[in-house]
């Protein structure tokens, strides 16, 4: 009988098989031959099969907007393996709650009224979500001959002021301090990793990938893997004396040497410049992990100001600095590794609030130059001198 795979043994059990579902038992007896028309058998495979059936998508609908995003937008291929399952998560929402709407149905008033309904969430999920319903729209919109796009209108929600910054800024000192513990306990690995983090800007998912052969020429090359965009800098000075200090591979111990020597199989280093102590590439995990037991063991002997410090601040570390150093978004995000120059306004803004508070305090300190200048004119005066 079509679709029914009988397996071998006493009790005969049957299965549906179809190509593109999985193996699901079935639970009617199979017919006498020449009986399967009409059968209990066949209305349960009948049931089966339309039950785990996708229905085709209506053309013109989010729905049809949405599979074509997932299987044929390049930007979406292109992006790095986690950012396609948080995007996933937001298109199974949009499939779910609004699949069968029509694009013409998502006007401003109503998009409006989604990021709102999102802004629930937190400022992040709405302004995620946003920017990937955008994505999945806009090519239809432009297909039908759109005369306006109607996300132009709907600004994105704003960071609340309260909040505080999800990854803290590294002082230059703190950096140090976590670097130099690092090689004392002989993590070398990690310590190169910290110094990448702070002088290149380069995300966790990068640190674990990254070649020997990013470095050539004085130079620092790597391919970002979140947007696969290529980053080509000249190699900081701190970098390289960084680098300098710590091997390019973890030294073997006496007990490592001792079992090479017994079996003869003598491992090759890793061709990343980042490893663990074990001399292997690290897990993203692992390195996070790393990082953050050490930074914990610091903070509680009193040798850090927090125990919050992790990789993704020494990201923001670099991009203020680069905001601070007048950097345009342009030229930011060619540093840090964005698809987009609107994506370096992030770092602009922490910038800009250290910029205020440094100003502010200038103005503070000459004015109270000025003002012992004045007092001691006065006095000056007073003595007839």
């Amino acid at each position: 009988m079509k679709y029914v795979k009988k397996v071998p043994g006493p009790n005969g059990e049957l299965y549906l098989r179809k190509k593109g579902l999985p193996l699901i038992p079935l639970k009617a007896p199979l017919p006498a031959p020449g009986e399967e028309a009409g059968s209990a058998l066949e209305e349960e495979i009948k049931a089966l099969i339309a039950g785990h059936t996708a229905p085709r998508a209506r053309k013109g609908t989010l729905s049809e907007a949405l599979r074509t995003y997932e299987l044929e937008d390049a930007n979406f291929l292109n992006n790095a393996d986690s950012t396609k399952a948080l995007y996933r998560i937001f298109l199974g929402e949009f499939e779910e709650d609004m699949g069968a709407l029509p694009i013409s149905a998502f006007t401003p008033a109503f998009i409006l009224e989604l990021r709102n309904e999102w802004a629930k969430q937190g400022y992040r999920a709405a302004n995620l979500r946003l920017q990937v319903l955008k994505n999945v729209i806009k090519p239809a919109l432009i297909a039908d001959g759109a005369q306006s796009d109607p996300f132009s209108l709907i600004d994105g929600v704003r960071r609340p002021a309260d909040l505080k910054e999800p990854h803290i800024i590294w002082p230059e000192i703190e950096v140090t301090r976590v670097i130099e513990a690092a090689i004392e306990e002989r993590q070398f690995g990690l310590a190169r990793a910290v110094a990448i983090a702070r002088y290149v800007g380069a995300r966790r998912g990068d640190l674990v990938k990254i070649p020997k052969t990013a470095r050539q020429a004085g130079h620092f090359r790597f391919l970002s893997t979140k947007k696969k965009i290529p980053v080509d800098m000249p190699e900081d000075p701190l970098l390289t004396a960084w680098l300098a200090k710590t091997p390019a591979a973890q030294p073997k111990s006496k007990w490592q040497e001792h079992v090479e020597r017994k079996s003869g199989v003598i491992k090759l280093p890793p061709a990343t410049l980042v490893y663990n102590t074990r001399n292997l590439r690290f897990t993203e995990s692992g390195l996070g992990q790393a990082l953050a037991d050490l930074v914990g063991r610091l903070h509680a002997q009193e040798r850090l100001e927090s125990p919050d410090y992790d990789f993704h601040g020494l990201r923001h570390t670099r991009g203020v600095e680069a905001a601070l150093a007048g950097c345009t978004d342009a030229q930011g995000a060619a540093l840090m590794g964005h698809s987009s120059p609107t994506s370096f306004a992030q770092y602009r803004r922490q910038a800009d609030r250290l910029r205020m508070s440094r100003d502010g305090q200038a103005l503070i300190l000459a004015m109270r130059t000025r003002d012992l200048g004045d007092e001691w004119k006065k006095e000056w005066q007073k003595s007839g001198k």
